[in-house]
């Protein structure tokens, strides 16, 4: 072999090496810290142990579709992967997400819970669950605490609509107001979403006050609340969301519906969440996939939410993609005032 050559093997193989390295450096920044999703939907491909629920639901429940908004459809063509328990812990292997809220699809399951539970029980510390009850049953407030010690339950998720009276009866009927007051004693997240879809003042005005009433529940608005589609300089955020700052118990989740709908309206991303940010703190806002749900592969759906946040400073992007979501949703104990607490309303 001549010298020439050798010399052109040994450039060609040091390019080679260099592309690698820089591919390999560009993967690790893109992956420079693990990802929290605060909504994430298991959904089983077993439909005889876990089957699915039949026809209209109690209580004005969402549609099948999850309360997904009909302007809510850039994405409509896309695949809707199944997100087994098993499929989703690949995908986060994959694109670098430590741990997840599984929370329950009730246009999916209603109130059996059993998939959310199982899965983990089986996968603790990666996947923390959060349910779906009916906050106006008598027998909430004692499930409660039984879910929390038997499955170290996270959170509840409570869904509903306006009545046709008026108000929320259930947020803040009298039976609500005892299952508030056991998530208060247990340490459960109450994670919230009205319907039908698009922002409610009423609604919101009905969360502050219980935000007020029970200071000692976080709070998880679903979909940032469904602010407006709108562009500068407001983006959608009102009067009431200042107010809503001050709350410090109010979170609020950022998911690929808010994107799907951001996109439709031609508001680019990074500056709706720029300016939420800016409103709401950092510190306040959780990303979540809403995998199970919205359409997209979970790569992509990573993708975005990354894309989302590159107006943010390294650390307003950890918050979001991570310590927010971690800190509201994982549990790290189980006080002993769970266990043998009572669950009796005053």
């Amino acid at each position: 072999m001549s010298p020439l050559f050798n010399r052109r093997a040994v450039t060609l193989s040091g390019l080679a090496l260099g592309t690698a390295a820089l591919t390999g450096a560009l993967h690790a920044a893109a992956q420079e810290f693990e990802l929290f999703d605060g909504h994430l939907h298991l959904i089983s491909d077993d439909l005889a142990h876990y089957p699915h629920v039949q026809g209209p639901q109690q209580g004005g429940s969402p549609p099948a579709g999850g309360g997904v908004p009909p302007g809510a459809s850039v994405q409509g063509g896309k695949p809707r992967p199944v997100s087994t328990a098993e499929a989703v812990l690949r995908w986060m292997g994959e694109q670098g997400v430590g741990a997840l809220a599984a929370v329950q699809r009730r246009g999916t399951y209603g109130y059996d819970n059993r998939y959310i539970l199982d899965s983990c029980d089986a996968h603790p510390g990666r996947f923390h669950p959060v349910v779906v009850l009916d906050a106006e049953d008598p027998a909430v407030p004692a499930q409660l605490l039984e879910l929390v010690r038997d499955h170290r339950l996270s959170g509840l998720r409570l869904t509903g609509m306006k009545a046709d009276q008026g108000g929320y009866p259930w947020l803040e009927s009298e039976s609500a107001l005892h299952t508030w007051a056991a998530a208060a004693r247990t340490g459960v997240v109450i994670d919230l979403m009205y319907v039908p879809p698009g922002y409610s003042a009423d609604a919101l005005q009905a969360i502050l006050r219980l935000a007020q009433r029970f200071p000692s529940v976080k709070i998880v608005l679903d979909h940032v609340g469904w602010p407006r589609q709108e562009g500068a300089p407001g983006y959608g955020l009102t009067d009431i969301h200042p107010r809503l700052a001050r709350q410090p118990n109010i979170h609020y989740k950022f998911t690929t519906i808010n994107l799907d709908l951001l996109q439709e309206a031609k508001i680019p991303s990074q500056d709706f969440v720029r300016k939420a940010v800016d409103v709401l703190g950092a510190q306040r806002i959780l990303w979540g996939s809403d995998m199970g749900n919205s359409p997209g592969t979970y790569e992509e759906m990573v993708g975005r939410a990354r894309a989302a946040t590159n107006r943010l400073t390294d650390r307003e992007r950890r918050q979001i993609l991570r310590d927010t979501g971690r800190a509201v949703f994982a549990r790290t104990a189980a006080p002993l005032t769970w266990l043998s607490g009572s669950t009796r309303t005053t």
